[in-house]
């Protein structure tokens, strides 16, 4: 019995399927401010808002058509990429430690090549492309994990559709006669928790925008350290639970 005990005590301390969307869209955010901001308007994990300017460009010329460019072509091979190599990683337990380490890697290298290249001459100079591109590969690195690893239906890079899952579930929690209480009590349950989760992501989007911004006008692109120790802190966590749940079942026996 005692044995049975220890699992959900020390699985209490690590994150659950339900903190990693969360998380993942603070940094998301945090990461986006920053390359919009440092980055001459460019978006790395909303890629749409950088096809949209792309498209812009054709018509209106603001001659920072290269760039985005490049940083468009950029997302889609780094996606084939990720996906290929996870999906030879796929049967090993640690896999989400490593994505998520190497993202936080990743951000390094971001604020690293953000701080030493600075002042960046402009939005088409080689040395802008080289740091949008290690955004690049670490936001697509993100959208990839949470489709292929976490299994997470959850947007963590785009709000839109977190927005429209929370509105249906203000509407189907508070419209009259949706649930009988009596006879619902389960989906009440279940559409409460999803109304609380997707608040929560939208909440962690936000702040990580607004926080983001703060620590970019404040201390410029080494700020990225913040996003990537949590990153390494949940990669050790993710490693923390996958360890242990293969230790357990040799103890037992």
């Amino acid at each position: 019995m005692a044995g049975e005990q220890q699992p959900s005590q020390s699985s209490a301390r690590l994150p659950t399927d339900q903190h990693i969307p969360i998380l993942l869209s603070f940094i998301s955010a945090f990461v986006d401010v920053i390359c919009y901001l440092g980055l001459f308007r460019t978006f790395t994990a909303f890629i749409t808002g950088t096809l949209i300017i792309l498209a812009a460009e054709t018509i209106h010329p603001d001659g920072v058509w290269l760039m985005k460019a490049v940083v468009v072509a950029a997302f889609i091979a780094s996606l084939f990429l990720w996906v290929l190599l996870f999906r030879r990683l796929a049967r090993w337990r640690y896999l989400p430690a490593l994505a998520l380490g190497t993202e936080a890697v990743l951000l390094a290298a971001f604020a690293i090549s953000g701080e030493v290249l600075s002042p960046l001459a402009g939005a088409d100079s080689p040395a802008t492309i080289l740091v949008a591109l290690t955004a690049v590969f670490a936001m697509s690195l993100q959208n990839v994990a949470m489709a292929q690893i976490f299994h997470q239906h959850v947007p963590t890079t785009v709000m839109t559709g977190n927005f429209t899952r929370f509105t249906i579930s203000v509407i189907d929690i508070f419209r009259p006669g949706r649930f009988d209480v009596r006879k619902d009590e389960a989906a009440v349950f279940k559409t409460r928790a999803q109304l609380r989760h997707y608040l929560f992501v939208l909440l962690a989007f936000t702040a990580g925008g607004v926080v983001g911004a703060a620590g970019f006008f404040a201390a410029g692109f080494p700020v990225l350290a913040f996003p990537a120790m949590i990153l390494c802190l949940l990669a050790l966590l993710l490693w923390r639970r996958q360890h242990t749940a293969t230790i357990l079942p040799q103890n037992q026996e």
